[in-house]
């Protein structure tokens, strides 16, 4: 295909080339053919046409040399263009250098028509290859980001609701610390209740009783008011457990995506096995230079390679639900921010 194509851009380089020298020769005739025109009426005039004319030969001799030097330039960059082309397709099937020989032998022999068919055979295969490290390099680059959302999304689970709780256990801690001095003033009473009740001094036990009586009411609204920071607490820890579990669920739902992926790998193992089989085949049969069955070797080469670039599609394709699945939990953890 690419001899074919060198040649006819060898054609249009020749063309291209013939053209610009035309244009530079077609100045110089215009300005020599007036010495020819019959308008021409006094004899000094046709001698001054002369004297141009002369003047201008040899830089007419001159682009007429120089436009048959590029022409031979664009003939011989043209054949080797045609020579080279085989070693350029090759590359993409990765032919050594025997067995390039000998495709470049069945292409010379061959007649147009099935030297075209073969070469189109050839840059199928060529293409399918392509596109197998295309996908290769796509599932490199989704694997890798997958992993860090992974990582990045296990911190955020673990760390859900974890500011909220923080504020709460904080607001315990502090309320706590307020009614400290109130519990033990309270405390104190209670124990001056009983001393006084121990020694039986009426008097000071109905002033202890009186100022204890004053503080147990408040005692109780602080005490309530602890135990409902803390409610709120042990509720908000209590909801946390429960996200976590929620999101650690969604997170898990890409495992059974992941169970699919290494199960595709051992198909991407199998047809790469199937497509290096293959490309021995190939290469026997050019040695053998039979043209009937090297076409029927490229096409099952073309055909492995194929089905090569497929499953490494899928491939793709799975890691693109693994994705799927980690975007909306990072959506539920977004939501748990709000």
């Amino acid at each position: 295909m690419i001899e074919h194509h060198g040649l006819v851009e060898g054609k249009k380089g020749r063309q291209h080339i013939e053209d610009i020298a035309i244009e530079d020769i077609a100045p110089m005739e215009t300005s020599v053919s007036p010495s020819f025109s019959p308008i021409a009426s006094s004899h000094s005039h046709m001698t001054d046409q002369r004297k141009v004319q002369r003047g201008q030969l040899p830089a007419f001799a001159h682009v007429i040399c120089r436009s048959r030097l590029l022409i031979g330039l664009v003939i011989l960059f043209s054949v080797g263009t045609i020579y080279f082309a085989p070693a350029a397709e090759a590359a993409s099937i990765d032919l050594g250098v025997t067995a390039q020989k000998s495709w470049d032998s069945v292409l010379n022999k061959a007649d147009a028509q099935t030297k075209l068919t073969l070469q189109q055979a050839y840059e199928k295969v060529g293409n399918w290859k392509t596109q197998e490290q295309v996908w290769e390099q796509k599932i490199k680059t989704l694997h890798a980001a997958n992993t860090e959302e992974l990582e990045r999304l296990r911190v955020g689970i673990r760390q859900t609701d974890e500011a909220k709780i923080a504020a709460l256990a904080e607001k315990v801690k502090q309320t706590q610390a307020r009614y400290e001095p109130l519990f033990a003033l309270y405390s104190s009473v209670n124990r001056q209740l009983d001393a006084a009740k121990a020694i039986k001094n009426k008097e000071w036990s109905t002033a202890i009783r009186t100022q204890a009586e004053t503080l147990r009411p408040v005692v109780q609204l602080a005490r309530e008011d602890i135990r409902i920071k803390k409610k709120e607490l042990a509720e908000a820890r209590k909801r946390k457990s429960t996200e976590v579990k929620r999101l650690r669920a969604m997170l898990a739902g890409a495992d059974s995506v992941k169970k699919q992926i290494q199960t595709a790998k051992k198909q991407v193992s199998l047809a790469k096995e199937r497509y290096s089989n293959a490309l021995q085949h190939f290469k026997q049969s050019t040695k053998k230079g039979q043209t009937s069955r090297v076409l029927s070797s490229l096409n099952s080469l073309a055909s492995s390679a194929e089905r090569w670039s497929g499953s490494k599609q899928n491939i793709h394709t799975l890691e693109q639900k693994v994705s799927a699945t980690y975007v909306k939990v990072r959506q539920e953890l977004t939501k748990r921010l709000k």
